[in-house]
């Protein structure tokens, strides 16, 4: 009965960054922590299977380092995803969970955006396959979410850019209510990310 509330996105925001010295492929290893907000309530009409709940949004800032170590370490990120979560029944998410949501290959979807704060440049990526854990019991409401995805692409630098990521995030609920029968919340959310970025060529010409 509570499917209204859940129509955020976590911040599984990918990325990763990672950068290329040499002509060909490379791939560098990535760990981020960031931070967003989000809002429920506002109607997106993004809603790819017609089951009449539309994809949340949110929005916040991520830190990276990589593997290669300067000029990526402590690199700042804009991101911006959005997320279509299919309920289910409790059967991953702790003892105790209220509602459990998911997203896999052919259930859900979900899409993310991060901008180079300093280049503007921007990569993409989706998640392929997630867990949301919700706990109703609890004031202020809490979430936590796990999820893997994969990088597809983006502008300048990471053009063609490819590798994967898992994410995990833990958040709450601040503050909601209900008008005319809609239900709205503004709450905030903290994660990690680990994985791989891989870029096809060299694009250290971006760099300042």
């Amino acid at each position: 009965m509570h499917r209204h509330f859940i129509t955020i996105s976590t911040a599984l925001v990918l990325m990763l960054t990672g950068i290329v010295s040499a002509a060909e492929a490379r791939t560098q290893h990535n760990h981020c922590k960031g931070a967003g907000t989000f809002v429920n309530g506002e109607e997106t009409h993004i809603d790819t299977n017609g089951d009449g709940q539309s994809a949340g949004v949110d929005q916040g800032l991520v830190n990276c380092r990589s593997d290669s170590g300067v000029p990526f370490n402590n690199t700042r990120f804009l991101f911006q995803e959005e997320a279509e979560w299919i309920l289910r029944p409790v059967t991953t998410c702790p003892v105790g969970t209220s509602e459990e949501l998911y997203i896999d290959p052919t259930h859900g979807q979900h899409r993310a955006v991060v901008t180079d704060e300093k280049t503007g440049d921007q990569l993409f990526g989706q998640i392929t396959s997630a867990t949301f854990c919700v706990n109703f019991a609890t004031l202020p409401i809490t979430f936590t979410s796990s999820a893997q995805g994969e990088n597809i692409g983006g502008t300048g630098k990471y053009t063609g850019a490819t590798g994967s990521f898992e994410s995990h995030s833990t958040g709450s609920y601040l503050i909601f209510g209900f008008k005319d029968g809609v239900f709205g919340g503004f709450g905030h959310f903290n994660f990690t990310n680990d994985g791989t970025l891989t870029l096809p060529n060299d694009h250290s010409d971006h760099e300042e």
